[in-house]
């Protein structure tokens, strides 16, 4: 698949979950996406996380590789905000070539703000080569 095709596709597959019911959630937030940094090989990374008026939390994170021969591994966080820090809450990982996405969902508790951190990892020929990370906004519950 050619690298604009991964973008539009990227772009879609957000957008279709964020806005899938989005008036019936109690807070939403769209992914905040880095595509301006001077990465080597990375094009783009976002992260996403939206919670429902239950306090199911949805994240989403993406990252595309800019050389098809590099693998890489994106983690992805789902944190709280307690006491002046952020704290993780829960965890996924997904690892693949040229366009990486995952998505989790875990039920939060109420009276906290919450955020995705992501972090992914881009390795040639086994050897790392580029650490990249990336937040959502913060989404109070």
């Amino acid at each position: 698949m050619k690298k604009s095709a991964k973008k539009v596709f990227s772009i879609i597959l957000v957008i279709c979950i964020l806005s899938t019911g989005m008036g019936a959630f109690a807070s939403s937030v769209q992914p905040a996406s880095v595509n301006s940094v001077m990465w080597t090989h990375i094009d783009t990374m976002s992260a996403g996380l939206t919670i429902g008026t239950l306090g199911y939390a949805t994240g989403t994170v993406s990252l595309e590789l800019s050389n098809t021969t590099d693998t890489g591994t994106l983690y992805m966080y789902l944190q709280r905000y307690v006491s002046g820090s952020w704290t993780n809450v829960t965890s996924w990982s997904v690892s693949g070539t040229n366009f990486i996405s995952e998505s989790g969902g875990y039920y939060v508790t109420s009276g906290y703000s919450y955020r995705i951190h992501a972090i992914g990892y881009v390795f040639t020929n086994g050897t790392l080569v580029e650490t990249a990370t990336q937040d959502s906004t913060t989404v109070s519950y």
